[in-house]
């Protein structure tokens, strides 16, 4: 509020030394510089942002969105083995990477649509964003007891759980060496860790009597999830401070060009 105060105190000055064109050009540029503070004060307190994982054929539920997101399908195309050669190898994203998405509220499917990295969806002036590199493969792993009990156990990457198979705890991790998505059991001990064995659809693993099987497989994708409420007064804000600039620097060397001419004149 500074600013306004010192303009405010300042006019008599100003018009007096720069002319009242110029004064206008201060003044709009002072407010400009006020109006983008507000901008960004609104947008800290109103605004939001979150980076969540979406799952295939799952609903993920966002604490104060006004809708609940369904990965309806994640499409992924890798580029062919000619095309990489002319990629940088440093980064190669996908040739194609849509998400489907279908938005509901109150339980009634309200919108779908695609999103894609860098072409994503907006929906009640919420942004959805897709990762380019955060997509993989969620799994579950089915342990069958020796009394025959199973038991489901998900498999999250971005937060592997540990299993307690018989008396040995275990994680698990995916593998797609083989074009096949399969998955490798490890324990840890001492911080070392020693793989088990790999479980996959047409192979169970056996330990400690029990059976570890292979269970559904879904890719998932991150998601980046934000709002930008102060936007359009941000942008009144900086046009506001461009035209006050350029106002004021016209009407100062337009008014100076005048003053030297009246001097010239009077010689």
């Amino acid at each position: 509020m500074s600013l306004l105060f010192i303009t405010i105190l300042h006019i008599p000055k100003i018009l007096k030394s720069k002319g009242r064109n110029a004064l206008i050009g201060v003044v709009t540029t002072h407010m400009g510089i006020l109006i983008l503070i507000v901008g960004v004060i609104y947008g800290a307190t109103t605004g939001f942002r979150y980076s969540v994982k979406a799952i295939e054929d799952d609903m993920t539920v966002v604490p104060g969105l006004p809708f609940v997101i369904h990965l309806d399908k994640l499409v992924i195309e890798e580029f062919m083995a000619e095309e990489i050669v002319k990629l940088d190898p440093g980064f190669i994203p996908k040739k194609k990477q849509d998400s489907h998405l279908s938005l509901y509220k109150s339980g009634e499917l309200w919108l779908t649509a695609v999103a894609a990295p860098g072409s994503p969806v907006k929906a009640d002036n919420i942004t959805i964003l897709p990762s380019f590199t955060d997509i993989g493969w969620y799994f579950e792993l089915i342990i069958t007891g020796p009394q025959g009990d199973e038991k489901m156990i998900p498999i999250r990457p971005w937060k592997p759980p540990v299993i307690n198979v018989g008396e040995t705890p275990v994680m698990a991790h995916s593998l797609m060496d083989t074009g096949e998505l399969t998955a490798q059991v490890f324990t840890i001990v001492n911080e070392q860790m020693t793989p088990l064995g790999i479980v996959s659809k047409a192979q169970p693993l056996e330990l400690n009597g029990h059976t570890v099987t292979m269970g559904a497989q879904k890719r998932y994708t991150g998601l980046t999830i934000y709002n930008r409420p102060q936007a359009p007064i941000l942008l009144v804000g900086c046009l506001a401070m461009l035209f006050g600039l350029v106002w004021h620097f016209y009407f100062r060397h337009r008014d100076r060009r005048q003053k030297n001419m009246d001097t010239t004149s009077h010689v």
